[in-house]
């Protein structure tokens, strides 16, 4: 599973959303991908992106903070 663009748009304001990755260059990627959206494409009701990363089991928690 990879993450798009698309799955973090979205993720709503106060919400978590946890992807279970398979590697963790997946993980990395998923991060970097929450950076464009945050710079780029972040809708008007979204303030910030948060990341958890969890490097043993590839998952990432992406987290929408509304404004």
């Amino acid at each position: 599973m990879k993450v798009t663009v698309e799955d973090i748009l979205k993720i709503r304001p106060g919400r978590t959303k946890t992807f279970i990755l398979e590697s963790p260059n997946e993980c990395h990627s998923a991060k970097s991908l929450v950076g464009y959206v945050k710079k780029v494409r972040k809708p008007a009701d979204v303030s910030d992106y948060t990341t958890v990363t969890d490097w043993d089991s590839n998952s990432v928690s992406i987290t929408a903070i509304g404004k």
